[in-house]
């Protein structure tokens, strides 16, 4: 059987009230001040790393009422949700990563110049593909981290729609709350969304889910397809050897799910 390594120091790195937050400038400091002291001790407690408050803050234009609001909705979502269930790698969790993750359709593999790790996603129980999306997100996160030396804790999102087709695009419901997941619980921590080989009736399926994106996430989405939008992406993956085939890379090695989910949670596969 698959032992699933799970992150036993994810939340090791949580924000005491007291500590001076991370800030670029003096105003923002001030402001992430103010988000904590709107926030109660289990809130903080609850909250996965010390940059969370300056993440909101940004994602909401500097506007503090509403970092707060969403700060706060994320943090009710992370439990309602699960996330530290997902994360500890309980029994029901491996079962569903071993079904979920069996055919590679969401992975972390390799890192940009600057240490961003992507998760590959070729996307049907929705529920389990959306807690298979947040292991993954989370797993990219920690490896950006680690291989940046903590600088680096954003990821970027590689999609492959090789054989995509509208007979087997996921149903809107499901994009919708991909979406959601990551605009309102994950927001600052997406660079770039590489849309590799988009066939012509993509923009179908493009029209329907493009009012669901907001426009920051939309000036982050690089559409690449032929030999010049696979430039965009060697350019930003400089390393080709662990850049997946379908993005213009030469990590043609098969996914293997097994070695995947039991080798250090702050790793990409085949590093």
């Amino acid at each position: 059987e698959t032992e699933v390594n799970s992150p036993t120091s994810i939340a090791a790195d949580v924000v005491k009230s007291e500590e001076v937050v991370i800030g670029d400038d003096a105003e923002e400091q001030e402001k992430c001040r103010a988000i904590l002291a709107a926030l109660s001790s289990e809130e903080i407690a609850a909250m996965p790393d010390k940059n969370m408050p300056l993440r909101h803050l940004r994602a909401e234009d500097g506007e503090v009422d509403k970092a707060i609001s969403k700060l706060k909705s994320t943090l009710k979502w992370r439990k309602e949700f699960g996330v530290s269930e997902i994360l500890a790698g309980s029994d029901e969790m491996i079962k569903i990563f071993r079904v979920e993750n069996a055919t590679g359709k969401i992975y972390a593999r390799g890192y940009d110049a600057d240490g961003r790790a992507p998760g590959l996603e070729n996307t049907k129980d929705e529920k389990n593909q959306m807690r298979h999306l947040v292991y993954n997100l989370e797993r990219a996160i920690a490896s950006s981290l680690r291989k940046s030396d903590g600088k680096v804790e954003k990821l970027n999102i590689l999609i492959d729609y090789e054989g995509f087709s509208l007979w087997n695009a996921p149903p809107l419901s499901t994009t919708k709350e991909t979406l959601n997941i990551l605009q309102n619980h994950y927001p600052e921590r997406m660079y770039r969304a590489y849309l590799c080989n988009p066939p012509g009736y993509f923009s179908v399926f493009w029209s329907m889910a493009k009012p669901f994106i907001d426009p920051v996430t939309k000036e982050k989405i690089v559409f690449c397809k032929g030999a010049s939008g696979m430039q965009k992406v060697k350019e930003a993956f400089p390393n080709l050897e662990k850049l997946e085939v379908c993005a213009g890379g030469k990590a043609d090695r098969v996914f293997d799910s097994k070695e995947y989910l039991s080798t250090d949670f702050s790793s990409t596969f085949d590093e």
